[in-house]
């Protein structure tokens, strides 16, 4: 099945709502380096019903994926590592929901667990280039941000935590919102 224009403007208006959920929330949250470390958990909880929205309205291969890129040309600053995340986490959650033939509700959440790596993209950066990383958050951010997130991601354990974040964010997010989706969405007859 091909997404069709109307496929593709709702896919890309839940997008847009999707980008400006995240935004919300990073403004909210992303200035102190503890709570930044914990947005995949915050942004997982909190977007899960945008993205089943989008997904479960066009029932189609692409519409996680067009979300995933309009994130990352916003989020990443097109870091070929961090949009390489995007596309991959995106690829896999479309995967998912085609095996459960855009049918399965259960699928569905599955997919928005690896959906939601997305965004704990640009942590991954820091795995590969960390002192360039550190570096732009200085000059764009400040000393303090910058110094507080080298001594938070800098033992072995943050990455299971940051991995950690995203796979419990996706997780109650996607139930969250499933029941958000049926109790709201699915009676009004929107998705």
């Amino acid at each position: 099945m091909k997404l069709k224009t109307k496929d593709m403007i709702y896919a890309g208006a839940f997008a847009a709502l999707y980008v400006v959920a995240v935004l919300i929330v990073m403004m909210l949250v992303g200035t102190i380096p503890v709570i930044y470390i914990a947005c995949p958990l915050l942004l997982g909880i909190f977007c899960g019903t945008i993205y089943l929205l989008s997904v479960l309205k066009v029932r189609k291969f692409g519409a996680a994926l067009l979300m995933a890129v309009l994130f990352a040309c916003i989020s990443t600053g097109f870091d070929p590592i961090a949009f390489s995340v995007c596309i991959v986490s995106a690829l896999i959650a479309e995967i998912c929901m085609a095996l459960g033939k855009y049918k399965s509700k259960k699928m569905y959440v599955i997919s928005y667990v690896f959906f939601n790596f997305i965004t704990a993209s640009n942590f991954f950066r820091i795995l590969v280039a960390k002192d360039a990383y550190i570096a732009g958050v200085r000059s764009m951010i400040g000393d303090d941000f910058a110094d507080g997130m080298s001594r938070l991601v800098t033992p072995w354990w943050a990455w299971i935590m940051i991995v950690g974040f995203a796979v419990v964010g996706g997780i109650i997010g996607g139930l969250f919102g499933s029941k958000i989706v049926k109790k709201h969405f699915e009676k009004a007859g929107i998705v």
